[in-house]
């Protein structure tokens, strides 16, 4: 017997589950995925299994964006969130079954780098198809390239921490108040920081995913509405390599990955 969905949100959700994240997974997601977690726990449905079905079911979405049809446009956009849904569902699986592991954990970030890359491509090839004109191919390649790039800062800095752990005798990791030491208040920052910061939240994938639907939504309900998938399309292939080119360039000159990594670890 299934326990009832309060006591189920004990079981499967993370611990400070509500203090973790970005706002749309603290607030919304994950407790949308809870009723889904619910219904598969009551099936033979495994963690991978779901994060399988969840995959397939971003990229399907994906492929209905390459169509011109304002209907494929919503239905693209409304598969995309209904993936984000099925993303926080494996891992509320694996809790309850007691079967997280690095292993699935690892699947799982697999799935998010496919369908961010191929999320733009698809996008640049709607362009294509739409004008015919192969500067959108190159475009999509270039964009799809800088968000891969954008999303391995984190994973490539995990890899450089591994190896210089591995290196290491014994190592601390040092209390969070250390690590978040030298970090600027919000308040110092200057407005240029502050533009970067808005072009940087506006480049993940929960946002895009959203602006997209919005402009689904606007596309199919309003007349004569301008083709906005072009225009944010045209408009991520101008924000997406600046901001992976300027992450990039800022971590390397200022040697933030040796700085970061004396702060965490001693």
């Amino acid at each position: 017997m299934i326990e009832p969905l309060k006591e189920l949100n004990r079981i499967c959700q993370k611990p400070q589950y509500k203090q973790v994240g970005n706002w749309m997974v603290r607030h919304i997601i994950r407790d949308a995925a809870l009723p889904i977690t619910w219904l598969l726990l009551h099936t033979s449905a495994t963690a991978n299994q779901v994060t399988l079905v969840s995959l397939i079911v971003g990229l399907v979405g994906i492929f209905c964006l390459i169509f011109s049809s304002k209907g494929f446009f919503l239905l693209g956009v409304l598969l995309l969130q209904f993936w984000y849904l099925l993303d926080h569902v494996d891992g509320q699986i694996a809790r309850y079954r007691g079967t997280a592991c690095l292993t699935g954990r690892f699947f799982d970030f697999m799935t998010h780098h496919i369908i961010h890359s191929v999320l733009f491509f698809g996008l640049g090839f709607y362009c294509f198809q739409k004008t015919g004109n192969l500067f959108f191919n190159f475009c999509a390649f270039l964009t799809s390239i800088s968000i891969t790039a954008f999303n391995l800062i984190h994973d490539t800095k995990c890899k450089t921490f591994y190896e210089k752990l591995l290196t290491m005798k014994s190592a601390e990791i040092l209390p969070k108040g250390k690590v978040e030491a030298g970090l600027p208040e919000a308040g110092t920052l200057s407005s240029l920081k502050r533009i970067f910061s808005l072009l940087h939240k506006s480049a993940e994938i929960h946002v895009v995913m959203n602006i997209l639907t919005l402009a689904a939504f606007f596309e199919v309900f309003v007349k004569h509405a301008l083709d906005l998938r072009m225009t944010l399309f045209l408009l991520y292939g101008i924000i997406v390599p600046t901001i992976a080119v300027v992450k990039v360039a800022y971590i390397i000159s200022n040697r933030k990955i040796d700085q970061e990594f004396e702060n965490t670890f001693r």
